[in-house]
């Protein structure tokens, strides 16, 4: 299943994969996005945007160009089912080579949810995310690190905080985590805010 959570490989699989994160994710995709602060000029970039959960808050915000990220063919689908504003590019690649599609020091804001644990290995994702923020560019990672624990280590190897926070300063970013509790358990999560220096 932890396969299917990454890239559903059937459109059962997606549309179980789109069910539990509905119900697991909305509160923390709309507080994600809230927590992002994107600003009316900000051009985004989602990586990880499954079935537009936090797409559909961020086009509240801006009208520049927002990168939808998704590497699952199903989930793509479902994108561009949704009749999304056309701002918002869906981009197949995996998220550690974006170059063919996004220039260096392009992206103001970046998001993730629920997404870090899947990246390995965790560095070259990292490395292309610093590439296409801008000097003073903000990223985002919304983590549920007690909920993956159980998930297969070969698919989703990050399951540590401190060890993504590690990671993100060896890459050169400038790190600070909090955690949220918006009232129900499927609702409480970590934040990783990143900052890339100017």
């Amino acid at each position: 299943m932890t396969r299917n959570m990454r890239e559903p490989s059937t459109p059962l699989f997606g549309w179980m994969a789109s069910t539990l994160m509905q119900n697991g994710n909305q509160k923390v995709a709309v507080s994600a996005v809230q927590h992002l602060q994107v600003l009316s000029n900000d051009i985004v970039c989602e990586v990880g945007a499954s079935n537009g959960l936090s797409l559909h808050e961020i086009v509240k915000y801006t009208s520049k160009d927002i990168y939808a990220v998704e590497i699952s063919e199903v989930f793509r689908r479902q994108l561009r089912a949704l009749n999304l504003p056309k701002n918002i590019f869906i981009l197949g690649n995996d998220a550690s080579d974006l170059k063919d599609e996004i220039s260096d020091n392009t992206v103001n804001k970046l998001l993730g949810v629920n997404l870090v644990y899947f990246l390995n290995p965790l560095n070259l994702y990292l490395d292309e995310f610093f590439r296409i923020l801008k000097p003073g560019g903000l990223g985002f990672f919304a983590c549920k690190f007690d909920n993956i624990q159980g998930f297969d280590e070969t698919v989703a190897p990050n399951k540590s905080e401190v060890q993504v926070i590690a990671a993100l300063a060896k890459a050169g970013f400038e790190t600070t985590s909090d955690f949220i509790d918006l009232g129900d358990e499927n609702s409480r999560y970590t934040t990783i805010k990143f900052h890339k220096p100017f």
